[in-house]
């Protein structure tokens, strides 16, 4: 009774869909933690793309990877004198320099006008050990030096490959330093880092949550409503400078709707509940089954992109020791054991390629000769005997008393994931390992307590997705310095606590490497010693599935802007005049 009546809360409690009233109704398998947090220390993909709609930056990127100017009066470049490079005698790049103009009439929701200040408040917290961003690279090694009251200089030194494609955040200083002030007094001699973690938290929260929405935006869209586990509703920043033309033709509103049982959001799709669906939705086979039952109601698209479905191994603390998680050869031989070409082609009529590497093939640097491991019981056995596992009684691995029984995650609701665990767990124990399946809502796995805790052994197997831009790649995931740890307010994004020492000395060595040959060969040798540790258990990579009505323009993505609310300004419906820009690829 309880699931019946969800359905029906969400199929009759919903918001109207369509252009009746120039709004758009969106529906998504996950909810955020938190939203519109400038440091992204929930780095959600469902985050991302929501806060696209309420955020601005400096330039951008389109769905053809080209820049387009946004805060900043133009795109830097060389050719303009805004991108400046500077090399030693030797011909090395040993710095370089963008310089930025904030255009006169860029503020934020409440009027205030936007600074060089909220760029400088934005990197001092960036570069602060006390915050968890994901990654402090490049900001690390970046300084701002305002020339006049509106234009600006970031120098990086060393350089940064792509100083002249991306820019750097901003958060709004006026609302949030005294705050910021009254936390780093609290924290600057604080020793115990669960403590300052917990004050931060109480810091982002009065800015992020559903109980304190962001007090302001940068944005086309600011947050006006959100009712924890139904929806988040999004209204028209009148600040934002960026608004097309004739703005009473473009949707007026933007309703998140959270369902995170796909099939039931399915059903919503199929009932007319929604306009569109968001990236992190639709399941492949889902997609593939909504696109039989169009009949000119909603069109399925199937979007190439880089995102990347993996499993995580967590090679940190005394359990993963005891399982020799932390071996590489036990990690080979997980991966010998599933059979992954089957996989993707039942699941997927095998239109997602199965992946040996994090970097996928339609990146330059995608490496092709690599080991693919396939498919091979006999291998994986060979494996798990070099490391002094022998099948017991029931069959299961054992050594020293102990078996070879593994936690598998991912998040919760996903049917595609789910199945995907069905079948590894069966494979799995063909060759003797005990697979329990643990799943959490996405809240939960993405959350500040899990994977980034390696450690406390609270999982030892995670399936989730990375979305990566292919234009921006430089191996961070992998780096040494990238293991979330308390000492580094538990940042960084290699959650499996990989370290390889020759990797992560030429990940370093390839941030700097200007020459796209010499760039090209440092990868190669990167995915060589990754492919033969894997550090996580490369699945492969994935088509983007999503509908959306008809009528609907500028509603677009690809693997370089990755969310459709990169263009959230310009989202419309035909019929009420709104000019189509972009069509989906």
């Amino acid at each position: 009774m309880k699931k019946t009546f969800a359905l029906t809360v969400f199929l009759l409690g919903a918001a109207l869909a369509g252009p009746a009233n120039n709004s758009l109704v969106v529906g998504t398998s996950q909810e955020p933690p938190n939203i519109y947090d400038p440091w992204n220390t929930n780095n959600l993909a469902i985050t991302s793309e929501i806060n696209g709609y309420m955020g601005a930056g400096l330039i951008g990127l389109d769905d053809n990877g080209e820049a387009y100017a946004d805060i900043a009066t133009r795109v830097p470049s060389i050719a303009n004198g805004d991108y400046k490079i500077v090399k030693d005698a030797k011909g090395d790049v040993i710095r370089n320099s963008v310089t930025y103009s904030i255009r006169k009439d860029a503020k934020w929701s409440d009027g205030t006008p936007i600074k060089i200040a909220d760029f400088q408040f934005w990197l001092k917290l960036e570069n602060d050990d006390r915050v968890p961003v994901p990654d402090r690279e490049p900001w690390n090694r970046a300084k701002i030096t305002a020339t006049d009251a509106d234009t600006f200089t970031i120098t990086y030194e060393p350089p940064y490959l792509f100083a002249d494609q991306t820019s750097p955040g901003l958060a709004p200083s006026h609302v949030m330093s005294a705050a910021w002030n009254a936390f780093d007094a609290k924290t600057k001699n604080e020793k115990d880092a669960k403590v300052t973690n917990e004050e931060w938290k109480k810091f982002i929260s009065a800015y992020t949550t559903a109980r304190n929405l962001p007090k302001v935006v940068a944005g086309p869209f600011k947050p006006t409503a959100w009712r924890s586990g139904n929806s988040l509703t999004l209204t028209r920043n009148t600040n934002y400078w960026g608004q097309p033309k004739d703005l009473d033709n473009y949707v007026k509103t933007v309703t998140y709707r959270f369902i995170p049982n796909t099939n039931t959001l399915k059903v919503n799709i199929l009932s007319g509940q929604l306009d569109a669906v968001g990236t992190v939705g639709l399941t492949f086979d889902q997609g593939v089954d909504l696109a039989r039952s169009e009949r000119g109601k909603y069109k399925t698209y199937f979007v190439p992109g880089a995102v990347w479905e993996h499993i995580d191994i967590n090679t940190r603390g005394q359990r993963s020791k005891d399982l020799d998680l932390d071996d590489p050869r036990m990690r080979q031989a997980l991966l010998y054991a599933i059979d992954r070409d089957a996989l993707t082609k039942a699941l997927f009529q095998s239109r997602q390629a199965v992946s040996n590497s994090w970097i996928g093939p339609i990146s330059k640097l995608y490496k092709k000769d690599v080991n693919d491991y396939n498919y091979s019981q006999s291998k994986a056995k060979a494996l798990f005997t070099a490391l002094g596992w022998t099948p017991g009684s029931d069959g299961i691995l054992q050594k020293g008393g102990k078996k070879l029984t593994l936690n598998f995650s991912t998040t919760a609701g996903n049917t595609t994931r789910e199945r995907v665990q069905q079948i590894l767990q069966s494979q799995w124990k063909a060759v003797g390992v005990q697979v329990n399946i643990q799943n959490y809502p996405s809240s939960v796995i993405f959350g500040p307590d899990f994977l980034s805790k390696g450690e406390t052994g609270k999982w030892d197997m995670a399936m989730y997705a990375w979305s990566n831009n292919p234009i921006f790649e430089e191996g961070n995931l992998f780096k040494s310095s990238g293991i979330p740890t308390a000492a580094n307010g538990y940042s960084g994004q290699n959650n499996p606590g990989w370290n390889n020492a020759e990797f992560s000395k030429l990940q370093i060595q390839a941030k700097t490497e200007f020459n796209q040959a010499d760039r090209i060969k440092l990868f190669d040798r990167m995915q060589t010693i990754w492919n033969a540790e894997v550090p996580s258990l490369p699945l492969y990579f994935r088509v983007n599935t999503y509908t959306k009505v008809p009528g609907l323009v500028n509603y677009t993505f690809s693997a370089y802007t990755q969310y459709p609310s990169w263009n959230a300004a310009n989202i419309g419906w035909a019929s009420k005049g709104a000019v189509e820009e972009y069509k989906q690829k």
